[in-house]
């Protein structure tokens, strides 16, 4: 009983904190957490003590100000453990998985001792100091995502390199993007995508494990002017649209469309490179 509350109140802090609930980015009062840049930053602050009887002058006030940052750092790991166990993993949350298992706690917890700083500290006006951490998702992909199920490392692209190189420039498929900007969808860190028949069209045995955790199964973008459209699909992706979305994360498309999907497939290895981009609202 204890585990089915807890696991509902990690979804409900994850949606209430999300801005927009097809949004790549969210937010919380502690940070935020970036699907489509693939990173989680949190913020600590802390209060600079002030010590007016100090007989030490600048070295007091330096010796103040370390504390201060700290106090603000150890704020900000507190705060990236809690970012962290709202992240969509793929329908489940971290904070779901770490419950079930101790092993995967410990991880997460050795990944946000580990967090670097990002940016510069910041001077508040109320005599406060700030401090950003971030963590990669690739680091926390390091720790989830399990090493069966996946598309054999060694795999061969030769044939996906003969066709291409066999098709003129202007006919060559450079990625898959599709329209989910009509749904409700959550991003997550690994979704799947399958036809009208619940039969997987895209899903870890289409790519290996290294690329899911360093590259991302699919990338998140806003419209088609955006910056990851270019980087994560090239110049001429296909362009299809989601039907719906199933359990608000993983994506269903029309039997026609999963039918392109594969042929592209063949002929370019759009899946196998993980190609593959969802636009949102």
């Amino acid at each position: 009983m204890y585990k089915f509350v807890l696991k509902h109140l990690i979804l409900l802090a994850s949606l209430l904190a999300t801005n927009s609930p097809s949004s790549s980015v969210v937010r919380t009062g502690e940070g935020f957490i970036d699907y489509s840049n693939r990173v989680i930053v949190s913020r600590g602050t802390a209060s600079i003590t002030q010590n007016e009887e100090s007989r030490n002058g600048f070295k007091m006030i330096e010796k103040n100000l370390k504390i201060s940052k700290g106090e603000a750092k150890a704020q900000a790991r507190e705060n990236m453990m809690g970012l962290i166990k709202i992240v969509n993993f793929d329908g489940r949350t971290v904070g779901e998985i770490m419950f079930d298992d101790p092993l995967t706690q410990r991880r997460v917890e050795t990944l946000v001792g580990s967090a670097y700083q990002q940016g510069e500290i910041e001077y508040l006006e109320r005599q406060e100091v700030a401090i950003a951490l971030a963590v990669k998702m690739s680091g926390l992909a390091e720790i989830l995502v399990d090493a069966g199920g996946h598309l054999n490392e060694n795999i061969s692209q030769s044939t996906f390199l003969m066709t291409r190189n066999a098709t003129p420039k202007s006919e060559r498929v450079s990625g898959v993007i599709i329209d989910a900007r009509n749904i409700y969808h959550i991003p997550a860190m690994v979704p799947k995508v399958f036809n009208e028949e619940d039969k997987l069209v895209y899903g870890p045995r289409h790519y290996t494990r290294s690329r899911s955790i360093n590259r991302g199964p699919i990338g998140y973008a806003h419209n088609l002017e955006d910056g990851n459209v270019r980087r994560r699909v090239g110049k001429n992706p296909l362009i299809i649209e989601a039907m719906s979305s199933e359990d608000n994360t993983n994506l269903t498309i029309s039997n026609a469309d999963s039918e392109r999907v594969r042929d592209v497939e063949k002929r370019f290895g759009l899946l196998t490179n993980c190609k593959v981009l969802v636009l949102l609202k």
